[in-house]
């Protein structure tokens, strides 16, 4: 079923543009891409339920250049994305319409794209899309008696971002909508944690903050990163947190979503029950074949984790003593009606560190996939490009 991606919006200047967006609806531009093939650049803002694209034109043959010509700035299409756009087209020719193009062409934000002639639909103009799938083959950096995967986006001249999951989460699965939004702005590299994915479970070495911490140090030296951004969702957050502390000089800036600092027995009992290994008998469990499909060693990966929780709520006494310490510049950001962790614990992270700033997102589910994608990569970039 076509629902509502985009609504495409033609403009002279794009800066200006953006500018007045900020101040109409508080979001910056999370994306820019230029498409060569349409001779345009866009830039993509989050509207909640759909995205604003605005079009700026890379030259005067440029169709969009066309368009402010004859009309001027203002609505140029609305976009639908489909399941099949070949099966559209074809259905979209049978019933006589007439199509702006023999074959979907190559659009912004990683879609296929075609366009139904405006006289047609009485004046606007119609765009169907369909997303591609990005190739996400990870590399591998060695760790422990085996490897760490890792995930790298956009171009390497660019600032570069690190990404750290949660528990029992993938970069690929729980951090790859997020990447996506920010690659166009950042070199952004995703690494599964030890254990996660295909990344080696150590022997003999028990899952501590520490450990996660020396993942994310051992792939900023295996990719020749100096340093970088970093940021962190739960887990990860606390792993990124560790990371500046140990190593302060290879932190940038840091941002953390969901990430709790000052465990409880509560907490921790709460966390058991996520990491609860009773599905992985039952093949019928959807939550078990997750697991499976994501995992190499879900059973190790799980057992490893809630032996870790246990020490959470001791390690996390020694790690808000020396948060005052961390002056590196940081996003806490959380959830308003997450079930796992309260805004109580978002807001005692914030000011426990020195150099922090506070933002509440909308969200009911523990979970970085399902987070307001666009909101929080606006708030990324405006943070990670702050001088």
């Amino acid at each position: 079923m076509a629902h509502l991606d985009h609504i495409g919006i033609a403009v002279d200047d794009a800066a200006a543009v953006v500018e007045r967006f900020r101040d109409l609806l508080g979001t910056a531009a999370y994306k820019t891409e230029a498409v060569r093939g349409q001779q345009v650049r866009t830039h993509f803002l989050d509207a909640g339920s759909a995205k604003l694209e605005l079009l700026e034109a890379l030259g005067d043959d440029s169709p969009v250049q066309h368009f402010l010509d004859r009309q001027g700035e203002g609505l140029h299409h609305v976009a639908f994305e489909v399941d099949d756009l070949s099966a559209t087209m074809a259905r979209l020719r049978n019933a006589e319409f007439e199509l702006l193009s023999e074959d979907p062409q190559d659009g912004a934000d990683a879609k296929r794209i075609a366009f139904v002639h405006p006289a047609q639909t009485h004046g606007v103009l119609v765009e169907f899309c369909e997303s591609t799938r990005p190739d996400w083959t990870p590399r591998t950096v060695p760790r422990h008696d085996g490897h760490l995967e890792v995930f790298e986006r956009g171009a390497r001249d660019h600032p570069s971002l690190l990404v750290l999951h949660g528990a029992a989460g993938t970069t690929r699965h729980d951090a790859a909508s997020l990447m996506r939004h920010l690659e166009s702005s950042f070199h952004v590299v995703g690494v599964n944690l030890s254990g996660h994915g295909a990344s080696a479970v150590p022997n003999d070495i028990s899952f501590s903050l520490d450990l996660f911490a020396e993942d994310a140090r051992s792939i900023l030296d295996a990719i020749d990163l100096p340093s970088a951004h970093v940021f962190g969702f739960s887990l990860g957050g606390g792993a990124a947190l560790r990371l500046a502390q140990m190593h302060p000089g290879r932190i940038d800036r840091l941002a953390v979503l969901q990430t709790n600092a000052h465990w409880t027995d509560a907490h921790a009992r709460r966390m058991q029950r996520r990491l609860d290994l009773d599905d992985l008998a039952d093949p019928a469990s959807a939550r078990a074949e997750r697991l499976r499909a994501r995992h190499d060693a879900p059973k190790r990966l799980l057992r490893a984790l809630q032996s870790f929780v246990t020490t959470l709520p001791d390690a996390s006494d020694t790690l808000t003593q020396t948060l005052p310490d961390l002056d590196t510049p940081t996003l806490v950001a959380g959830l308003d009606r997450d079930p796992l962790f309260e805004l109580a614990s978002t807001r005692a992270l914030h000011d426990a560190l020195p150099n922090a700033r506070l933002a509440i997102l909308p969200g009911d589910t523990h979970s970085l996939s399902r987070a307001p994608t666009g909101l929080l990569a606006s708030l990324l970039t405006s943070h990670f490009s702050e001088a």
